[in-house]
């Protein structure tokens, strides 16, 4: 009974084992029928877009040689970009670069495939489709990229509809308007257009239309090292040439300065500079090297400051903002240093005409022991200044007026009334408390003009720089 249980045993395995590997066997075969059918599918369908390929491009059917709808009205080519990086703006050069990725759109009804389908296209087809002869008008320079292959992608989709991307890199020209830099604001546009096409082939549009434009411009490329992108404003423009009339896309950057730099680095020192010249107004007026010094260095600072403020501008034929900020502290340092200058004119007419009165009062009292003691009458031995004194005594001064009295001696001329009131001006100005009042008044006026010239220069800068947004 035991041998034939175990028997029995052993039937069973194999059945069972044989069940397992026919139904691996048929999970096999059904498997890679479904592979080889996909695999038929997928070939089918490659070949299906070959043709269909090979039957856009055959000619005489298609000519890229000739624009769509050659007969049938101008080309309708919509335009977009996205910017992916502003790399510089250029004052020297008047000119800016970037880095995008340019869009263009348009219908060519000789390439409707009948898909319901997108057909992305390698760049290899590039010789077999016609593609829009679109240039920036404005540009410098510009490249396209190869690395590591052409950047550049093109769809055609149902109906013909065919799109075409790239990536540019190029330099625009910008005319910049320097007049209130650094609180400039610049407007750079960038123009593309056909270069063989007029209207009557091509005309131009923004996909988005137009106005704002700032949806083609990342948040993070907006801020720049010196400047911000303010506004974008995105137009259509049409432009007559002597051989017909072109038209075109216009995108006009506007870009502000930051003057957070300028401030720290022009306008802070300079107005220092301007403050450090005023310790001459504390300064006494015989401490000549000290106060000389200080004003001499304080131009030459303001100078240098000025001519370096310069050196990465073009030269431009009118006046800078910061070129007359600059001036006006040069000429508030400068008008420090001659402050001085008329205090040492006023100490010197001074210290003069009190030598010239000592000397006047002194000959008066001469010429008047003279009178006293005259020598052919009196046997009186006078000094011998007074003998001298009396020797040197003119005709001119025995003259008698009309009532018969002598004139008396004076160190002044005859004068008339004008040079009596500019005697009197003299004897104002040529004296110590005016020398000191000049010092007192310096203190006060100085510091109140540079105030003020501040007030009206900051105001006007803002003022002028709102009206440009």
């Amino acid at each position: 009974m035991t041998d034939i249980h175990y028997v029995s045993l052993c039937q069973m395995h194999m059945f069972i084992s044989l069940e397992m590997l026919f139904w691996n066997i048929l999970l096999a075969v059904v498997v890679g029928s479904e592979a080889r059918v996909r695999d038929y599918n997928r070939s089918k369908l490659e070949i299906t877009m070959t043709d269909t390929l090979d039957e856009l491009f055959k000619r005489p059917r298609y000519d890229p040689r000739l624009r769509p709808q050659y007969n049938d009205g101008p080309v309708l080519v919509t335009t977009g970009f996205w910017v992916l990086s502003i790399d510089s703006i250029n004052v020297q050069d008047m000119a800016f670069g970037m880095d995008i990725f340019l869009r263009q759109n348009w219908v060519d009804n000789r390439l409707d495939h009948g898909l319901n389908q997108t057909l992305s296209l390698s760049n290899a087809v590039m010789s077999n489709i016609w593609l829009p002869d679109s240039y920036f008008k404005n540009a410098k320079q510009a490249n396209f990229h190869e690395v590591t292959s052409k950047n550049l992608m093109i769809t055609i989709g149902p109906k013909g509809k065919v799109h075409y991307n790239t990536r540019v890199t190029l330099k625009a020209s910008c005319s910049m308007d320097l007049r209130l830099y650094p609180f400039d604001i610049q407007h750079c546009p960038l123009i593309m257009e056909s270069y063989g096409y007029s209207v009557e082939h091509i005309m131009y549009k923004w996909e988005k239309g137009e106005g704002d434009g700032m949806s083609f411009v990342p948040r993070d490329v907006k801020l720049l090292p010196q400047f911000n992108l303010t506004k974008l404003e995105l137009s259509s423009r049409n432009t007559q040439y002597v051989i017909g009339n072109w038209s075109g896309v216009m995108a006009t950057f506007t870009f502000e300065r930051t003057y957070s730099f300028y401030v720290i680095h022009i306008y802070g020192p300079s107005a220092l500079i301007v403050l450090i010249s005023w310790i001459s107004f504390l300064l006494p007026r015989d401490q000549s090297p000290a106060r000389v010094t200080l004003g001499v260095t304080s131009v030459l600072t303001e100078v240098t400051i000025l001519t370096m403020s310069n050196n990465a501008m073009p030269k431009v034929n009118y006046v800078k903002a910061v070129d007359k900020y600059l001036i006006a502290c040069f000429l508030f340092v400068f008008a420090s240093l001659m402050e001085y200058s008329l205090i040492l004119v006023l100490a010197n007419r001074t210290m003069r005409r009190e030598k010239q009165k000592r000397a006047a009062k002194r000959l008066a009292m001469e010429k008047e022991n003279c009178s006293e003691h005259d020598p052919e009458n009196s046997k009186l031995l006078l000094s011998p200044n007074i003998r001298c004194a009396c020797h040197r005594r003119s005709p001119s001064s025995s003259l008698r007026n009309a009532n018969g009295n002598a004139h008396q001696p004076n160190f002044a001329l005859n004068v008339t009334h004008r040079d009596s009131l500019l005697v009197s001006i003299r004897d104002i100005l040529y004296r110590d408390e005016t020398i000191l009042a000049v010092d007192e008044y310096s203190r006060k006026l100085f510091p109140l003009a540079f105030f003020a010239f501040n007030v009206y220069y900051w105001v006007l800068v803002f003022w002028f720089s709102h009206l440009l947004l």
